[in-house]
């Protein structure tokens, strides 16, 4: 999976000009999902609970138990919904095929940075750590909170440039409609990880 988004890096089209591009993509994204799959399930088994809001009337002692379950649906769901927020707002142009593929790596290659503080957090819990010392940790302001926030604010450009990129599939004749429909479809992944993913 990493090799995958590594030598998507280097040449932005090689790895879709297979026979399933879609399948390819979608696989990439069960893997990344699987990842959240393996922190959530050391999270629940180590009695942790999110230490940001959740939505309300959910359950927080038995989140990451949901989250394990769940995940790896609502990261092919806000798949199809990016994809679908950039073929709704882009033109009937050649390349619209390959949106979905795009869109793909544009989603799961920051949900992969992300998941980063996610699995350290659920290593130390693993090997005795209690929750109250990481969070402290992190609380005070300094070099390990702005590493962790730094990984969500790389995460986010990351998601805002890619998703414009996908978006130029569909408006090759204007970037500013690109960058438009891109920060759209962002919004759409961005916002659903924000509300679900802990």
């Amino acid at each position: 999976m990493a090799a995958a988004l590594i030598k998507h890096r280097k040449a932005r089209h090689g790895l879709l000009k297979g026979r399933t591009p879609l399948g390819r993509a979608a696989l990439f994204l069960v893997g990344v999902g699987a990842l959240y799959m393996v922190s959530s399930a050391v999270l629940a088994l180590t009695g942790a609970v999110p230490t940001a809001p959740v939505v309300a009337g959910m359950d927080i002692d038995n989140y990451y138990f949901w989250q394990m379950l769940f995940v790896v649906p609502f990261v092919l769901a806000v798949w199809v919904l990016a994809s679908g927020v950039l073929l709704v707002l882009g033109k009937k142009e050649h390349g619209r095929s390959a949106v979905p593929a795009e869109a793909s790596w544009a989603w799961g290659g920051p949900l992969l940075v992300v998941w980063i503080p996610s699995a350290v957090e659920a290593a130390f819990m693993a090997f005795g750590m209690g929750q109250e010392e990481w969070v402290g940790i992190l609380s005070e302001p300094g070099v390990w909170q702005a590493i962790y926030l730094g990984f969500f604010l790389f995460a986010g450009v990351y998601a805002v440039r890619d998703f414009v990129l996908a978006a130029r599939l569909v408006h090759k004749k204007s970037w500013p409609a690109a960058i438009l429909t891109g920060i759209a479809a962002a919004t759409v992944a961005v916002g659903a990880y924000a509300l679900f993913i802990r």
